[in-house]
């Protein structure tokens, strides 16, 4: 007896595919994708982008191509540099352990998730804990800002994108790697970085009022952890 195929269902966002020991990351379907284990890439987060936004994938990759170099040039300067409803890029001052490297090999890129990423993600402050609120204040007065006219600017003389195109490519960087985050995927960028949620513990902090001992809860927060063209330039 012949077998019939059924006809497969059509959605109106991509799904997107990596085959790296079956891992399969499904954006914007609402199915669960592998908590923890599924990596999206740079050629899937262009595609994502570009299904997200409506343009071309060389426009998509055009435009994460700005942010990156606009990001990594600035914090190669010094600078703090924001990605607006996402987070602030920063270069931090660890401590070196004895051999030269940073002490909890992390490199020294940090990113501090900007109130309307943090609220997406469900990660508000734990009780004494000041970092967050302190990141959202410093979000509104980075050193370099990479909005939709940087982004124009940036890309003028290649794909020549214009403000609105910029916006909808950033806009979409922003709804993807969210989502991703939200499924507790990674989201990597070979060269610049990766980003993935991460539990921080429960710890004993100070009132910075009072100087007295609190006990501040544990936590997710997200992680970046710097590639290796990033920690070069930076260093």
């Amino acid at each position: 007896m012949n077998s019939v195929s059924k006809p497969q269902p059509t959605y109106s966002r991509r799904a997107i595919l990596h085959r790296g020991g079956a891992l399969s990351i499904l954006f914007g379907l609402g199915i669960p994708a592998l908590s923890g284990s599924a990596t999206a890439r740079k050629a899937e987060l262009v595609e994502a982008i570009a299904s997200k936004s409506g343009l071309s994938k060389a426009e998509a990759q055009a435009a994460l191509d700005a942010f990156i170099d606009a990001t990594t040039k600035a914090l190669a300067n010094g600078d703090s540099v924001l990605l607006p409803e996402f987070g602030l890029f920063s270069v931090s001052q660890r401590v070196k352990n004895g051999s030269g490297n940073d002490s909890d090999g992390d490199g020294i890129v940090d990113v501090d998730e900007c109130p309307e990423l943090a609220a997406a993600l469900d990660l508000g402050p734990g009780k004494g804990d000041q970092r967050r609120n302190k990141a959202g204040s410093r979000c509104r007065s980075a050193d370099v800002v990479v909005d939709a006219d940087r982004i124009a600017t940036d890309t003028r003389d290649g794909a020549g994108l214009s403000k609105a195109d910029a916006k909808k490519a950033l806009d979409g960087f922003v709804s993807v790697t969210t989502r991703a985050l939200q499924q507790s995927d990674t989201v990597s960028l070979v060269g610049f970085g990766s980003f993935s949620i991460s539990k921080r513990s429960a710890r004993t902090g100070r009132n910075p009022q009072t100087g007295k001992e609190i006990q501040i809860a544990a936590k997710n927060v997200v992680k970046f952890k710097a590639g290796a063209e990033l920690s070069k330039a930076v260093n």
